[in-house]
This record gives structure tokens, C-alpha cells and sequence, in this order.
């Protein structure tokens, strides 16, 4: 199975093409990681094989691979979102569970194609949509995308098959910097130095970037109290080490996490980086 677009992911690739080839795909699919050009350009392989009308799928010169590959095919639904901020409301996802009992028009099953939920699906929309994961209709496939799956439900996370791109673009070393002086900050003897490396982060993109690496070197000081290795940096790994329990690493990452839906719904990003700052700290004195 080729997916054009999408260089690596040999092991990603592999996996699909088996569930694909073999008629195998789970009714709820989550793409997860990568870059957003890369999780439409999968969703987008996906839709074509789920519609087209030819024996080897998805072959991409019948009609319905044609259609589903201009967004214009009638039984591939792509979810609204509402506001300035693109939420999937509640109001969205009755629409679509209520959609799904009606057969597709053109192809033997019907898709729905829901971006980047980790930060425009919100748990309320989560819970409504609940029921139809546990049960689905037949013939019908979800397909969700989203930067970080973690974000979602784990209740949602269970009832879905999870796909994950790798990211194979190297961190900007600025950038990177940055996510270091954030995680020795907040082990810092001063709270200074975690309120100055954060209130640089005034760009959305560059804070969500950041937000990705101190999760990373949290990540990494979490296996090195372990008794594993550190991917990132060895020395910030160490320096949290000193300070920071299993528990500890927890609960910073889930912040992180949290920080990033922030974001993502667009609270003010000075207002963000002041929560992240309390709930850093604030976790570091627990015991």
C-alpha cells in the first residue's frame, strides 16, 4: 500500500497497509503526531480506500476516489466547528452520532473526519460522543486527528485503533534552549528564573513547540530515575532528578499537557504561561 506524502514511518505504514489490505479497519482510527500537513494527507489516503469502488483500494481513479480526494464526496463528512476557536460543540456531534443511522449515497460506508480534536473537542463533546464509539453503526469510519492523543479521553482513546506519525524534524536549538531553562526552572531555588524563560513564549506556535520539548526532557528525567537513559539532555535530566520524585514527573507532565489544550482554545497566552508557572511550582512542594 502506498502513502504518498508521508516519508518514514516505515512501521506506520506497515500497519496500515495489513488492516487496509486485509479488510481490517477498526471503525474508530485516531492519527496521532506528525505535522497537520501530514495527518490530512493520511486522513486523506484513509477516505479514498474506505469509498473507492475498485477491487485493489484505494485505486484513485474511480469516482469515488476522485471525489474523496477533493473533500467533495458526499459520504465523507468533515466535522464544523464553531466560533473563532473551530470547538466541535456538542450540538456538532449529535449531528453527526444522528447522521450515522442513515445508509451512504455513493459508497459502501460512510466516513467522519474530525482534525486536530486534541485541542477543538472538548470534553463535554467527548462524553456525547462516547456511546457511539462503544457501539458504532455499521459500515461507518471515524477518523480523529490530533497532535497529542493523550489530550483526549483515555475512555476515547480505548474504543479507537491510535496510528502514530514520527516527528523526524530536529527541535530548532533555540527553541530547545528555551524548553531547558523551563524545566531546570522549575526546580530553580527562585521562581524568577521559570517566570522569565516563560514569559518569552508570546508566540502560539513557538509555545506549543516549547511546551512539546519540556515534556520531552521531563520525560526523559522520569527514565533516568528509572534507571534508564536520557534521549535529550543528560545534564537536565540529572539536575531534575535531584529534586523530583516519580509522582512528581507525573504530574508536571500532565501540566504540560493541559498548558497545550490552553493554547490550543486559545486562552491568552500571558495567561497561560502565569498557570503554568503556579502549577509548576505548586507541584514541585508537594510531597
Amino acid at each position: 500500500m502506498d502513502f504518498p506524502q508521508i516519508n518514514g514511518n516505515k512501521l506506520l505504514k506497515k500497519s496500515l497497509s495489513d488492516v487496509m489490505e486485509n479488510n481490517r479497519m477498526p471503525h474508530a482510527v485516531v492519527i496521532n503526531g506528525g505535522t497537520p500537513e501530514q495527518r490530512d494527507a493520511l486522513v486523506n489516503r484513509i477516505s479514498m480506500w474506505a469509498v473507492c469502488s475498485a477491487k485493489d483500494k484505494p485505486c484513485g481513479v474511480c469516482k469515488n476516489c476522485v471525489n474523496a480526494q477533493n473533500r467533495a464526496h458526499s459520504d465523507i463528512y468533515y466535522a464544523q466547528g464553531s466560533g473563532k476557536t473551530g470547538i466541535y460543540n456538542k450540538d456538532e456531534i449529535t449531528k453527526i452520532i444522528n447522521d450515522t443511522s442513515i445508509k451512504p449515497n455513493e459508497a459502501n460506508r460512510k466516513v467522519y473526519v474530525l482534525s486536530e480534536c486534541d485541542g477543538k473537542l472538548p470534553v463535554i463533546s467527548q462524553n456525547v460522543f462516547l456511546k457511539t464509539l462503544e457501539e458504532p453503526p455499521q459500515d461507518v469510519l471515524f477518523l480523529i486527528t490530533c497532535e497529542d492523543s493523550m489530550n483526549l479521553l483515555e475512555t476515547i482513546r480505548s474504543r479507537c485503533s491510535v496510528f502514530t506519525l514520527e516527528n523526524s524534524s530536529r527541535p530548532d536549538e533555540e527553541t530547545l534552549e528555551l524548553a531547558k531553562e523551563i524545566a531546570v526552572g522549575i526546580v530553580s531555588l527562585s521562581e524568577m528564573s521559570l517566570l522569565k524563560a516563560t514569559y518569552k513564549l508570546n508566540d502560539r506556535q513557538r509555545f506549543l513547540e516549547t511546551l512539546d520539548l519540556v515534556a520531552l526532557l521531563l520525560r526523559d528525567g522520569l527514565a533516568v530515575y528509572c534507571g534508564g537513559k536520557a534521549e535529550t539532555d543528560e545534564h537536565v535530566a540529572q539536575t531534575l532528578c535531584k529534586k523530583l520524585t516519580k509522582a512528581h514527573y507525573i504530574k508536571l507532565i500532565d501540566i504540560t499537557k493541559d498548558a497545550k489544550v490552553k493554547i490550543n482554545q486559545n486562552v491568552g497566552l500571558r495567561l497561560v504561561g502565569t498557570w503554568l508557572c503556579a502549577e509548576y511550582r505548586r507541584t514541585l512542594w508537594q510531597r
